[in-house]
């Protein structure tokens, strides 16, 4: 099924010698060509950043720095930031920490600065020049509405200041990589932080996220994952660990990790029941030194 972009109800503008000329014809004139560009862009391009947004800021800091930039929206809109910023983080005291996306989207002619308005006829006047300037606003996941607000970085705040740098985790990108892009890496085998993965009631096996940031994908990636670290508490037995991992909810910053532990037979030395108890099966998997090894191709 094609995609349903939206065709704008247009009319060809035409012009003849002599016609007198109204601020109607010649705005109709820029409408329409603002909306077959938009109607381009959405229907032939992808939305997101185009050119710079690059932000930074690290721990500590109670701001961030937002580069110019360049980038469509889901509408075909074009959003541009012709000179630096400065954002301040916000006011998130207490314990624990806080994510933030901070965010970019498009504003419409009604909401823009206006920069020169002039004297008309009969003792009318009126804009003749607006601003350009793209709303960047910092929200919570729950508000963020794909396609129009523009992730341009992502951060954690406690104490109202970064508890860790600036990161592009949830940044999109409007121009597909030309080339594949790989790249890898590996959970620490002392720290990674392993938790029971349980619903409704149920034990399923253990859990883990995965922070790709470092690997700065533009897109999505296909992720492949597998497990390191030993299988036999001792050598020879008793113990084997067999798991299945899957990889859940990629991002180009990153993905979930579970690792099924189905149980073994009655009496088995596979997945005995100790390693299927939340509390004996981390303990067990730290012993181990079970940790990620993952790859990511983003086409």
């Amino acid at each position: 099924m094609a995609d349903q972009v939206g065709i704008p109800d247009l009319e060809r503008i035409l012009f003849f010698n002599g016609q007198e000329l109204e601020a109607a014809d010649l705005t109709d004139l820029e409408r329409r060509d603002r909306e077959l560009r938009w109607l381009h862009n959405r229907s032939l391009h992808g939305w997101g950043i185009g050119a710079g947004f690059e932000v930074s800021g690290h721990r500590g800091d109670r701001e961030v720095q937002i580069a110019p930039g360049y980038a469509i929206d889901g509408a075909g809109r074009e959003i541009l930031l012709t000179d630096p910023r400065t954002k301040t983080v916000p006011a998130v005291s207490g314990d624990g920490e806080a994510i933030y996306f901070l965010t970019v989207r498009y504003v419409g002619d009604a909401a823009q600065k206006v920069r020169e308005r002039r004297p008309g006829i009969c003792a009318t006047d009126g804009s003749v020049r607006l601003g350009e300037e793209p709303a960047i606003e910092w929200r919570q996941m729950k508000d963020v509405v794909e396609g129009v607000h523009l992730v341009l970085a992502t951060v954690w705040i406690a104490n109202c200041q970064l508890s860790r740098d600036a990161s592009g985790r949830g940044r999109r990108y409007a121009r597909p990589a030309q080339r594949p892009y790989i790249a890898a890496g590996q959970t620490s085998a002392a720290a990674t932080a392993w938790q029971p993965w349980q619903a409704g009631g149920q034990f399923f096996g253990f859990a883990t996220h995965v922070d790709a940031s470092a690997a700065h994908f533009n897109t999505t990636p296909h992720y492949s994952a597998h497990i390191g670290g030993e299988r036999f508490l001792q050598n020879p037995g008793p113990l084997v660990a067999v798991g299945l991992p899957a990889v859940v909810a990629p991002s180009a910053g990153g993905f979930d990790l579970r690792v099924h532990m189905p149980a073994g037979p009655q009496d088995s030395l596979i997945n005995p029941q100790m390693l299927r108890d939340p509390i004996q099966g981390l303990a067990i998997l730290k012993l181990l030194g079970w940790h990620v090894v993952w790859m990511g191709v983003e086409a």
